[in-house]
């Protein structure tokens, strides 16, 4: 039985542009712990507001105002659904600015910081699977939030824990991965599947942990604001994405690629593990201009291409795992991990590359009426003819297991979709309105998905 994340988190603890990099430039310190105090933060205020409301406690309305970002959509939410509660409407707002700072200022450094004694933490050697599924996440938050106020505050910190996610590959610390027998320039983890634990590296972490650094010196580069030192630590990342080329494996057949899995070489790697790769591929070619880079993703996406199924409104889905013949018909993926799957169209999107605006749509619909046909729920399952597993928001919350609780909010992560499909913004506005006990301190707890996706609505001017 292969691990969910939520498992192995567990046992862990808890355009275009082609730089020239300059040589000789010094490295600055990165993000530290020491000295940071978090209480009194706008954050920590929002959180007691939010748990105050949980509660059925009385909650001061002009303190929740003073906690949005557009306080005003408080008041036309309050008449546009009046049967809606006071703690949903909060629930539905974009909180404001600060409290996105301050939530990253301090999760950003208890993550990353070299000198964070925090025993829950492993190793800073062994963080990859929560530079994965944290990091990655935050730290585009954060550039989503340096571009919608131009805040230097939200870049400092992107850039201040990128240096510290830098320093931590494990070839700055000559750490061998004890599954491939070598030093990979990449980040590892300790990992069982229910034997003896392993650590190593793999495409996930590798494509997950590159993204913020990559659409970070991508997205400068288009404002012109790319420098010396970004532009070196997105060129450091080159050799990461050339040390798994002894797992790929080439489809000619079928103009396709896909890779084995680094800790079990006899399988075929999960389709949101190759997509989070591949996404990380696009960024890379993005700011290389290699075209091996996009030739490799071409590859990539042809094989999510082909196990795509099709629903007879072009509704879209993949399976969790394909056979490099494709003989094989397996269930869905859960939507959790079409969120991930779903990186590697958003980053084709995002530079105009190869994906079709109808595979675009296709995924969109996906979300809109097959994960969120019900008012009342969610459909985890992502294809109309697999069995439905539902979770049911008009029970209570202690009716799920603490895992599924923890993958709501991820539901946001439907948001990138929206300009395919607005009916998505319209449904998610419901369920938080109706059900915000689901979503957790309003969207910032999560895995980091659902606060990107809350940062990217702030952006984009959602208000959701």
């Amino acid at each position: 039985m292969k691990p969910t994340r939520r498992q192995i988190l567990g046992s862990l603890c808890v355009p275009v542009f082609a730089p020239t990099i300059l040589t000789g430039w010094a490295k600055p310190p990165g993000l530290t712990l020491s000295g940071f105090d978090q209480s009194g933060s706008t954050y920590q205020r929002y959180l007691n507001v939010w748990a105050r409301y949980l509660a059925g406690q009385s909650v001061d309305e002009k303190e929740a105002l003073s906690l949005l970002e557009h306080p005003e959509s408080f008041r036309e939410r309050r008449e546009a659904f009046p049967t809606a509660k006071a703690f949903g409407i909060f629930t539905s707002c974009t909180p404001h600015r600060d409290v996105f700072y301050d939530c990253l200022n301090f999760s950003l450094r208890w993550l990353t910081a070299l000198d964070n004694p925090d025993p829950s933490l492993p190793p800073l050697y062994n963080r990859g699977q929560l530079y994965s599924w944290q990091w990655s996440f935050w730290g585009r938050a954060a550039l989503e939030l340096y571009e919608a106020t131009g805040e230097n505050r939200f870049l400092k910190l992107l850039i201040g824990a990128a240096r510290n996610v830098m320093a931590a590959r494990d070839d700055r610390h000559g750490i061998v991965d004890e599954n491939q027998k070598r030093v990979v320039k990449s980040w590892g983890s300790v990992i069982s599947f229910g034997g003896p634990s392993m650590r190593g590296t793999d495409v996930t972490a590798t494509g997950l942990i590159a993204l913020p650094i990559l659409q970070l010196a991508n997205r400068l580069a288009a404002r012109n604001e790319l420098d010396e030192e970004i532009a070196g630590l997105a060129q450091e990342l080159v050799p990461s994405f050339d040390e798994y080329e002894m797992f790929y494996v080439d489809l000619p057949k079928f103009d396709a690629g896909c890779y084995r899995y680094a800790f079990i070489p006899q399988a075929i790697d999960p389709t949101n593990h190759i997509n989070a790769f591949g996404a990380g591929l696009i960024e890379l070619y993005a700011f290389t201009q290699d075209p091996r880079h996009l030739e490799r993703a071409r590859k990539l996406f042809n094989f999510y291409r082909g196990s795509m199924v099709v629903d007879r409104d072009g509704a879209i889905s993949t399976p969790y795992e394909q056979d490099p013949d494709f003989k094989k018909h397996p269930k869905s993926e859960w939507f959790w991990k079409m969120t991930v799957s779903a990186e590697l169209p958003l980053a084709l999107a995002r530079h105009g590359l190869i994906v079709k605006e109808e595979e675009m749509i296709g995924i969109a619909r996906t979300y809109a009426d097959v994960v969120m046909a019900e008012p009342g729920g969610i459909n985890a399952m992502t294809r109309r003819s697999d069995k439905a597993r539902m979770i049911d928001f008009t029970k209570p919350l202690e009716n799920e297991t603490a895992e599924y609780r923890s993958y709501v909010p991820m539901i946001a992560a439907s948001l990138f979709f929206v300009d395919r499909e607005h009916r998505i913004g319209e449904k998610l506005l419901r369920y938080m309105l109706d059900y915000p006990q689901w979503f957790t301190n309003g969207l910032f707890s999560g895995g980091g998905v659902a606060m990107l996706a809350r940062a990217y609505s702030l952006r984009r001017g959602f208000r959701l």
